[in-house]
């Protein structure tokens, strides 16, 4: 688990993964916690992660995370890896926040939270992101992370996509400031 001051990042395990495909009733009951209807946009994507997950343990640290709001006990988005790190040391970080609990810097804070994380880690030594090409909330959540948009990426499933970077060195530098 993965804690920030009004978070909880929570891996997705056997238990979880089941419970996200039996309905929020479901997940709410076995996490303890408030789900509300619509707190992913990308509910489709927990069943072949799941399958993913299961064929490669690995993935285990590094994959699907829920993100709760501890004050509210509230299921509020997901977030994590696409993958364990490569064998250059880099990693991806995806984060998704509901809607309604949007503009309240909880998707800075759920990165930050990955960063820390993926850094904490001896063979992580560049963490990145990829963003839609167009300046939006995550282009400047990942600026303020201290994030370098290094390229642009033709993505088959998404389309035009920007890439951000930010290596070990970078964030060490950031943090001691």
């Amino acid at each position: 688990m993965i804690e920030t001051p009004r978070l909880r990042l929570v891996p997705c395990d056997d238990t979880l993964f089941d419970a996200i495909k039996m309905g929020n009733n479901v997940l709410g009951r076995v996490m303890g916690l408030n789900v509300p209807k619509k707190w992913t946009e990308f509910r489709d994507t927990f069943a072949p992660s799941y399958e993913r997950w299961k064929q490669h343990p690995p993935l285990r640290e590094w994959w699907v995370y829920l993100t709760i709001h501890k004050e509210r006990n509230q299921l509020i988005g997901s977030c994590g890896y696409k993958g364990e790190p490569d064998s250059s040391g880099i990693v991806e970080i995806g984060y998704e926040i509901m809607p309604d609990m949007r503009a309240q810097g909880l998707a800075t804070e759920t990165a930050k939270g990955l960063v820390e994380h993926a850094f904490a880690s001896n063979g992580v030594h560049k963490v990145i992101a990829h963003t839609m090409s167009e300046e939006n909330a995550s282009t400047q959540l990942l600026q303020n992370l201290g994030f370098v948009y290094t390229s642009d990426v033709q993505d088959s499933d998404e389309g035009a996509l920007w890439l951000w970077e930010l290596a070990r060195k970078t964030w060490k530098e950031g943090q001691n400031k």
